[in-house]
């Protein structure tokens, strides 16, 4: 079943990695003809992955886009669309099975994506270009481009049909907004009664029929279903104050989280018609439905109480099943197809976070199959994090330490390069470091030539990038000496002699070590966040380096960069301040590209104190238009019920990573 990747709906499953095998054999460096950004094909230059592939399914690979915490898309004929928020703001795309088309934006400088049909439509928001910016909701293709949905602002599509038709939310007079359906022929139905402050609509199946959810004057928030003709039916709570519909199959079956009794814990629900709603719970703080596909599956994980994270399909008949983990700790289920096969990710058993991670699938409740070892002829150095979609034929969208890839299967990707990680770059960096960076490609033709470009944000003076190659596969060398501070990054561009050509970009943060400040770079583990409405619990990779004393306020200087369930980078650092070895800092920013979120940090350098743990408390807020209330987007402090029901819980501990305060 296609997969939807949003902040909105589902738990944004941590990134999880894993290192892909070295490939076949080299000669001598000596047989490499080396120049300025262009290389003749006359020896091997890098290790990559064998040609000879692995026994079972493997996997061609096909770059897509950057890695920061946006969207990503598959649907059945294998086109995908992505978004991401980066240095440049956003990238968008539209994968039509070969190529990549920009999807662009209504004028402004911001677009959320957010669902993909089968015949290739795109959907979401996106700010127009007037005085004072309107967020609408749109549609976009590839012949005829990008089209505002009539309504007002702030919209948003949030799913789509086969048939065109569209579910989301559009705002209205004297609420927040409320859930409405975009027909073909351009009229808007509202989706049931005035909703007290808001409603909004998730997911819509090919009978046109959504679901989402509702409040009440009461304060509860209520699953929802809509009928086609936009009739509602209160799905109703498992006996807490809020339940979300966020899935619908072909049987009109949903699926989605709901607060139990007492609002301790988040759990997962299925309902039907006959039965009504049903628990979905493993047991832990929270569980999440990642999906739920046309045979009744649903799938996802639990945070359990011990903070491990655990993998599970459920059935109505078979109830939850826990998914075989191997040797691995920590797994996830992000979707399943209607075959039954599941992607998801594993952590193996030593080492944590980012980079001891693999992306696996398993074939329904049987023993997981790590991607990594199914991938054909894999450029040097390349590590799949997670799978995040999969479609009834088997194509697979992941992350990976390249950033979003496609994983199609056979031996035939696409005629463009393919791409490995920018090696050795960081997340941080300090100013007038020197570095020396290589990428690895492999093409599929073994006698193109390929040349190489390389944008450095800072505006400072580099070599050229170098190319190494033979017979179709090669490597890039980049030299570079930051001398600016805060946000920057690098974007490479690989172009072979046939015209085709991919694209990497990799945010970097460059803080100063000469000056008072706070810095530093690691990971919120999974579960820690209490969320707000429309977020949900997931890791949350950060990077930040904020001068302290006046220096704060020099311009670009400080900066806070978040990325995981969403991206968040800040705009404005308006404080910064230190009490021993905890620091403070506030500011502005955009969450997701959207401006006017307003954000704090609390931290504390736990090293300094003879060792002790390092953490980071994140919150981050926006103003309603309508209402003048603050809704809370991000907050990784956990309320008051789930401290009381689960007292043992480090909520900002950091890992894969540390902070640093420097006098």
């Amino acid at each position: 079943m296609h997969q939807t990747w949003t902040i909105k709906p589902l738990l944004q499953q941590r990134a999880m990695a894993l290192a892909v095998a070295g490939a076949a054999a080299g000669a001598l460096a000596a047989m490499f003809l080396t120049s300025p950004a262009t290389a003749a094909a006359t020896g091997p230059a890098t290790s990559a992955a064998p040609a000879i592939t692995p026994a079972g399914t493997v996997y061609s690979i096909i770059n897509l886009g950057p890695d920061s915490g946006g969207t990503a898309l598959l649907n059945e004929r294998g086109q995908a669309a992505f978004n991401s928020f980066n240095y440049y703001g956003g990238t968008n795309g539209y994968f039509d099975g070969d190529r990549i088309r920009e999807i662009g934006t209504l004028g402004g400088s911001y677009t959320e994506i957010t669902a993909l049909n089968n015949q290739g439509v795109v959907v979401g928001s996106s700010e127009d270009g007037a005085e004072h910016s309107n967020v609408l909701g749109f549609t976009w293709t590839a012949a005829g481009g990008m089209r505002a949905l009539p309504g007002t602002s702030v919209a948003s599509a949030q799913a789509i049909n086969d048939l065109n038709y569209i579910a989301g939310l559009n705002s209205e007079a004297g609420i927040s907004a409320r859930a409405v359906r975009w027909n073909p022929g351009g009229s808007i139905t509202p989706l049931g009664p005035r909703p007290t402050s808001l409603s909004e609509a998730s997911a819509i199946n090919q009978l046109h029929v959504a679901t989402g959810f509702a409040d009440s004057a009461s304060g509860i928030i209520n699953a929802t279903l809509w009928d086609a003709s936009g009739n509602p039916t209160n799905l109703g709570t498992l006996g807490g104050s809020r339940a979300f519909g966020f899935h619908i199959n072909a049987l009109g079956e949903v699926a989605g989280r709901s607060d139990i009794t007492g609002n301790t814990r988040e759990i997962g629900f299925f309902w039907r018609r006959l039965g009504g709603m049903l628990p979905i719970d493993g047991g832990g703080p929270l569980t999440d439905v990642a999906d739920l596909n046309d045979r009744t599956e649903a799938v996802g994980y639990t945070l359990r109480s011990d903070e491990r994270l655990v993998a599970y399909k459920w059935t109505p008949t078979s109830g939850l099943t826990q998914l075989p983990s191997l040797s691995f700790r920590d797994t996830v289920a992000s979707d399943i197809n209607n075959g039954g096969d599941i992607v998801g990710s594993a952590q193996l058993p030593v080492g944590q976070g980012y980079a001891s991670s693999r992306a696996v699938r398993w074939g329904g409740v049987t023993t997981p199959i790590d991607l990594n070892a199914r991938l054909y002829r894999a450029p040097a150095g390349l590590i799949v994090h997670s799978g995040h979609a999969i479609n009834d034929a088997g194509v697979i969208l992941a992350n990976s330490n390249a950033g979003l890839v496609m994983l199609r299967p056979g031996t035939r990707g696409t005629d463009a390069p393919v791409l490995g990680p920018i090696a050795t770059l960081p997340r941080s960096v300090q100013l007038g470091q020197d570095l020396t960076l290589t990428v690895g490609f492999v093409d599929n033709s073994v006698t193109q030539t390929h040349k190489a470009s390389v944008v450095w944000t800072d505006g400072c003076p580099s070599p050229a990038p170098t190319v190494r190659e033979a017979a179709g596969t090669g490597q890039v060398t980049l030299r570079h000496r930051f001398c600016a501070t805060g946000f920057q990054a690098v974007r490479l561009r690989v172009t072979d002699s046939g015209g085709r050509s991919t694209e990497l970009l990799q945010d970097v943060m460059v803080e100063d070590p000469a000056q008072a400040s706070l810095s530093g770079t690691g990971t919120l583990r999974a579960g820690t966040a209490a969320t707000g409405r429309t977020t949900s619990a997931a890791p949350l990779r950060f990077s930040l380096w904020a001068p302290l004393g006046g220096a704060s306020q020099r311009a670009g200087a400080a900066g806070v960069m978040l990325n995981g369930p969403f991206h968040f980078r800040s705009e404005q650092v308006a404080s910064v301040s230190r009490e021993g070895q905890l620091a403070r800092v506030s500011g502005t920013g955009r969450f997701n590209g959207r401006a006017g979120y307003r954000f704090t940090l609390e931290a504390q350098d736990g090293g300094s104190q003879n060792g002790a743990t390092d953490r980071l408390r994140v919150r981050i807020t926006h103003v309603d238009a309508t209402t003048d209330t603050e809704v809370v987007d991000y907050d990784n402090a956990a309320p008051a019920n789930l401290r009381a029901a689960t007292p043992a819980r480090d909520l900002s501990a950091v890992a894969d990573g540390s902070l640093a305060l420097r006098n």
